[in-house]
């Protein structure tokens, strides 16, 4: 525990999920204007309710009792700090605007190891919740979790969807070895660009029917998947696959609509089948 000001800093991993807990039974739970945080009205509550609970279970479950028990320890921090207020996500998180803040406490709390940080698993095992959430909804989390993910880790995303890409008139090479030319330029592409085609591709590959031109899009996504990896370099999102795709008037006819681009552009098949 750490004391900054008016509030103080919940270090330990299991007051953190109580913490969290606690939140989602205040009024607006972690949607609320200003989350991640816990007043004293929110303790109290919390102590309320669970005697409640433990008034009706005889047998006093121990899960209950624990949450119990670290109510008490967050209660005693609060008031060995002075009041003010409990902040039990990292610094990082903590950092966000309310509404990318509350979608981190969903990413970690509910789909992550609950440790009050966000990682690069706890924002790929959201992806893959979100990806099975067909429509608006789904779409609309996935692209939070993105913003999310270039909020919190800048180095590894790609920072603008403008700037170079190759194009497939640039890349596809004679039949009998239509990946040669890009197997030979991708290693001279700098990150961003590289970045950028896979996104490019990923999107074609998306739309494209059966056939010869998705095999060529899959191949090119497996080359350019192990390039990204080999130099561990930045890599595109759902939300950069989305917005260069539908530079191409082709592709943007098969994307016309939140419901279309949430059925078609799936991370598990677009990202993590070739970016692990």
């Amino acid at each position: 525990m750490s004391a900054d000001e008016t509030r103080t800093w919940v270090d330990d991993r299991p007051l953190r999920r109580t913490a969290f807990s606690i939140e989602q039974m205040a009024p607006g739970g972690i949607e609320r204007g200003d989350p991640g945080q816990l007043f004293s009205p929110d303790l109290d509550r919390a102590r309320a309710r669970l005697g409640e609970l433990m008034g009706r279970s005889g047998a006093r479950p121990t899960g209950l009792a624990a949450l119990k028990r670290h109510t008490e320890q967050l209660e005693a921090q609060l008031r060995g700090a002075g009041g003010g207020a409990l902040v039990y996500v990292d610094r990082e998180v903590y950092s966000l605007e309310p509404r990318l803040r509350s979608a981190a406490l969903e990413i970690d709390f509910t789909f992550g190891d609950e440790d009050g940080r966000v990682s690069s698993s706890d924002l790929r095992q959201a992806r893959y919740h979100y990806g099975q959430v067909r429509g608006p909804v789904g779409w609309n989390r996935l692209l939070l979790t993105d913003e999310i993910e270039r909020r919190l880790f800048p180095d590894r995303t790609l920072s603008s969807t403008r700037g170079l890409k190759l194009l497939p008139e640039d890349w596809v090479g004679p039949p009998e070895q239509p990946l040669a030319r890009l197997e030979k330029v991708s290693r001279y592409l700098d990150d961003a660009a590289l970045a950028r085609t896979y996104a490019d591709i990923a999107a074609r590959f998306a739309v494209a029917p059966d056939g010869e031109d998705a095999k060529l899009f899959e191949s090119a996504l497996a080359l350019l998947g192990r390039e990204i990896q080999q130099r561990d370099s930045v890599r595109p999102s759902i939300t950069d696959i989305a917005r260069i795709g539908c530079e191409d008037p082709d592709v943007k006819a098969s994307l016309p609509t939140p419901i279309e681009m949430s059925r078609r552009l799936s991370p598990s098949i677009l990202l993590d089948r070739f970016l692990n």
